[in-house]
């Protein structure tokens, strides 16, 4: 019997870990996780990690607060090892590998049964409401910097 996660998927040991199944639409006709649904998959994860630290992204692009800030892809290094398939279970493992004064290196993994299937290096820029960077301050970067967090 499959374990069920939390939609947001938990935090241990400073990994996020966020579960997912492969739906017929993320496939090609031979029910092969298309390569570009990989990309929106660790969107997805990065996403709802930062949703169970407590940020609002939604609420941050309105910039009520002087730390607020949208965060963007500066790049991408994906490795792709094994295919998904339709209706396979897998977990995106998330970890902050470098908090910078306005970026984050992120390392991903996907996985299936205990095997990673791709791996990601994300860089991903904090950027004000014109599009400059911007340093990630206060109680933002407290819950962003994962090292001492474990949520479960």
């Amino acid at each position: 019997m499959t374990k069920i996660l939390p939609h947001s998927g938990f935090i241990k040991d400073t990994i996020h870990h966020f579960p997912l199944c492969v739906y017929y639409e993320d496939t090609d006709i031979g029910g092969v996780v298309y390569y570009a649904n990989y990309l929106k998959f660790m969107e997805r994860a990065r996403s709802e990690m930062l949703r169970l630290v407590g940020i609002n992204q939604k609420e941050m692009l309105k910039f009520s607060y002087p730390e607020d800030v949208i965060f963007v892809v500066r790049h991408a290094e994906i490795e792709f090892m094994q295919s998904a398939k339709f209706d396979d279970y897998l977990i995106v493992k998330t970890k902050i590998i470098k908090l910078g004064g306005a970026s984050l290196v992120i390392n991903q993994d996907i996985i299936r049964n205990d095997k990673i299937l791709v791996n990601g290096v994300i860089k991903i820029a904090a950027i004000n409401n014109e599009g400059k960077p911007k340093k990630i301050l206060g109680k933002l970067r407290k819950k962003i910097n994962l090292t001492n967090l474990n949520i479960i």
